[in-house]
Order: C-alpha cells, then structure tokens, then sequence
C-alpha cells in the first residue's frame, strides 16, 4: 500500500517527499514535532496535540504559515488515503532552508504518517538512569541527540528506555512521562518535564481512582515506590518493571488507570 505525505502544502507519495540538504532541520537540529494516534479514522485528543505542537512552534519562534483549520484537513485527508486502523501521524516544523546554515528562515512543515503497534501493556520496560536534563524541555523539539547516543548501553543491560535525573530529581523518560504509586498515592514530577497529552489526560481523572499530588520526585524516592509506570502516546500506560538493578511490580492501581484511559480515549 502506498504511504502519503505532507510536505509545505502538498500530499505527496512518500517516497517523493523530500527536503533539502540547506533546512536547518537537518542541519543544525532546529525544529520541533507532535505525534498522536489514529484509531479506526479517529485522531485521538487531537486539538490537545496541535495546541502543543502550536506551542513548540513559538518556543522556537518559528511561524506556521498554515491555519489550524488547514492542517486538520489535511490530517483528515491523510489519514482517509491510508485506511490503517491504528495509524500514528507526525507533524513537524522547521527552521527552513537557511543560507548560511544557521539562520532560521521561512518554516517547512511537514506531516508523516505511518502504521504502528502500542507497546504490550503486560510486558512493561526497563529504564536506565541518566544524569541529563534536556535543554527547552517545554518544547518538543527534533534534538534527540543524548538518547539516542546511549542506545549502545541501553542494549547492553537489556534496558528500553533512559530515565533522566538531575541533582537528585526526576525529570522524565526520553519519550514519556512518568510516575510513581507510594501508600496508595499518585506521584509525578512537575518540573524539568515536557508535559505529555497522555500525562494531562491521566491528571484529569487520577484523583477518580486515588490521590494525586504532582510535585519535585527524587531519584531514592522513586527507587522505593510500589509501583512505576510511563505515559505517552505510543505506550499509553506501560508499567516500569526494572530501573536499573532495581524490579517493581505491576500493580493494580496502574492498571485502574490504563483501563480508565481507554474509556477517555473513546469519549474523546
């Protein structure tokens, strides 16, 4: 099946959506993206996500030449050419073709879409901390630069994903929110942090299912949490099963909160 794409205003096969070698993108790593699901033709919270992608785009002062009403049409009618029942779409916005390499000029906007599975919810991850702390972390920028250089030792203990810690705080994984169950309370960090659609959708309901406090999480409090779990968009909820040396259970108030997820999902 043909794959489509976006690129500065036209739909066009994949395989012939192209950038130039002089976007800054590519460049110098100046640019940011949003990613949600489609499920069944249904973007799922998506005015939460163009708000966000919206907001990434002035944080880099960087201009979107294009409507909101525009986009979402274009989302639409790229997700009716794929005709995929769990579909991600990728949007993104660069500094543009600059000339002399450092200069942003007039944004390119592009949008991807492809096929995808969610992360097994009974398989869980393992995380390995990191003592990082990303640069714009309100944004959601292109620069994946410290995870992605780490995969080598992330595949050497068998490790999914960094957790980032800073001065003896937890911030966030490199593509998810996360949080802790302690004495039957939720706990999630409220600094340092990108702060996830799916993490603003549990912090909607969670106080439905147990107390809720957001607040500073250091590195030995988490360690002895009863449970651990990452959100985003991708994994939904995913129970964190090891950090480092260190197992946890998947327990029961983690999977309260999936299973309420999945009803917001479908009222959305």
């Amino acid at each position: 099946m043909t794959s489509y794409a976006f690129v500065n205003g036209n739909i066009v096969p994949s395989h012939d959506a192209n950038v130039h070698i002089s976007d800054i993108g590519l460049l110098r790593g100046y640019g940011v993206f949003d990613f949600f699901r489609v499920v069944d033709g249904k973007p799922v919270f998506l005015e939460d996500y163009l708000d966000r992608f919206e907001r990434s785009v002035a944080g880099l002062h960087l201009t979107l030449p294009y409507t909101r009403q525009y986009l979402t049409e274009k989302i639409y009618e790229i997700i009716s050419l794929h005709q995929h029942p769990l579909l991600g779409i990728k949007l993104l916005c660069t500094g543009g073709y600059s000339s002399d390499g450092y200069t942003p000029t007039h944004s390119n906007v592009f949008m991807l879409a492809n096929p995808f599975r969610f992360h097994p919810y009974e398989q869980g991850l393992k995380l390995m901390k990191v003592d990082y702390l990303r640069e714009l972390y309100q944004i959601k920028s292109i620069n994946y630069l410290k995870p992605i250089s780490v995969i080598p030792q992330l595949k050497a203990i068998g490790a999914d994903d960094v957790l980032y810690h800073k001065d003896s705080l937890i911030s966030e994984s490199s593509r998810s929110n996360i949080f802790m169950v302690k004495n039957g309370i939720l706990i999630t960090p409220s600094d340092g942090i990108l702060e996830g659609i799916t993490r603003k959708k549990i912090l909607s309901f969670a106080q439905e299912v147990l107390p809720l406090e957001v607040r500073p999480i250091t590195v030995e409090e988490l360690m002895g949490a009863d449970e651990v779990f990452l959100s985003a968009s991708t994994k939904r909820i995913s129970p964190v099963t090891a950090i480092d040396d260190v197992l946890f259970e998947s327990g029961p108030f983690t999977k309260k909160l999936f299973d309420r997820l999945l009803e917001a999902e479908k009222n959305s």
